[in-house]
C-alpha cells in the first residue's frame, strides 16, 4: 500500500475555464488489488455492480448538470485501488472520477460508496458556500444526505430497510436507514485516517467555528452534518450566492463544527 498526500485543492494552469479539483479525503490510500480473503482493501463488492451504479448515477443526475448548461462525466477505472474519488470542472464539463478501489474497502458498504458518490456530486452541485462555482466539504456533505442519497437509491430501486426501535431516526423522507447506514460508512472511513473513533450520534462535535471552514471538517463533525441534514424537508437546489435558499435553518441546518453564518 502507498500512501500519497495531494494538496485540497489543485488548479490547472493549462486551460482558463478549470475549477478546483476536490479529493474525498486527504490520505490518498492506494492499494493494488488482492484476492486474499480478509483482505481490507476487497470487500467482495462486484465490478458488474460498481460499473452498473455509475451508470445509473449519470442518467439520474445528468438532468441537474444540464440546468446548469453543463454535461456530466465519471471516470473510472475498476483496477485502481485507490481509496479516494475526485471532483472538478472544465469549463461546462462536470467530472468525477471514482476509482474501483473506493468501493471495495472493507469499511465502505454500498450504502457508504453511494454516499461517496453524492459527496464529490455536492462538490459540483452543493451550492453556497462555494468558491468558484464548487463547494465547500462541509456543504458537500450536507447536499450528499439531503438531496442526492433519496434519489439514487430510487434509481437503483434498492429494497428499503425497516428501521428498528433502536435505531429510529428523525428523518424526513424515504430510505432514512439506508441514508444513515451510508452515513455510518464514509465518516467511519474518514474516523480511520484520523485515527479517531468513529462518529456517533451520542458524541457530537462541540466546537463551534468563527469561520466557515473550506478544508475537510473532522469525521464526527461532518457524520453529525449529514445526521442533521436527514431532518429538513427543503428538495429545492441550493443557491450559489446565499447560504438560505436549499437549506434549512434551526431543525436539519449545517453543522456548526464547520459553518458560521
Amino acid at each position: 500500500m502507498k500512501t500519497i498526500l495531494l494538496i485540497f485543492f489543485i488548479i490547472s494552469t493549462q486551460a482558463q475555464n478549470t475549477k478546483p479539483l476536490c479529493q474525498l479525503v486527504d490520505n490518498h490510500v492506494y492499494s493494488p488489488l488482492l484476492s486474499e480473503r480478509k483482505n481490507p482493501y476487497d470487500n467482495g463488492y462486484p465490478e458488474e455492480r460498481y460499473e452498473e451504479v455509475l451508470n445509473q448515477f449519470i442518467v439520474e443526475f445528468t438532468p441537474d448538470i444540464k440546468k446548469r448548461k453543463g454535461t456530466f462525466h465519471i471516470m473510472r477505472d475498476w483496477s485502481d485501488g485507490a481509496v479516494n474519488a475526485w471532483a472538478w470542472r472544465i469549463g461546462d464539463e462536470y467530472w468525477l472520477e471514482v476509482p474501483g478501489g473506493m468501493s471495495r474497502y472493507h469499511l465502505i458498504t454500498e450504502e457508504g460508496f453511494l454516499t461517496t458518490l453524492c459527496h464529490e456530486l455536492g462538490h459540483l452541485l452543493g451550492g453556497y458556500p462555494q468558491s468558484n462555482e464548487i463547494s465547500y466539504e462541509g456543504q458537500a456533505d450536507y447536499y450528499s444526505s439531503m438531496k442526492c442519497m433519496e434519489r439514487i437509491l430510487t434509481r437503483l430501486n434498492i429494497p428499503a430497510k425497516k428501521v428498528s426501535k433502536q435505531e429510529d431516526l428523525d428523518c424526513y423522507g424515504d430510505y432514512c436507514q439506508e441514508r444513515f447506514i451510508g452515513i455510518k460508512s464514509l465518516t467511519s472511513y474518514y474516523a480511520s485516517l484520523e485515527r479517531s473513533p468513529f462518529p456517533t450520534r451520542e458524541t457530537p462535535d462541540q466546537n463551534q467555528v468563527n469561520s466557515t471552514l473550506t478544508s475537510h471538517p473532522k469525521a464526527q463533525c461532518r457524520f453529525d452534518t449529514m445526521v442533521e441534514s436527514l431532518k429538513c424537508s427543503n428538495r429545492d437546489d441550493f443557491s450559489y450566492e446565499n447560504s438560505k435558499d436549499g437549506a434549512c435553518l434551526g431543525v436539519g441546518s449545517r453543522a456548526k463544527c464547520w459553518f458560521a453564518n
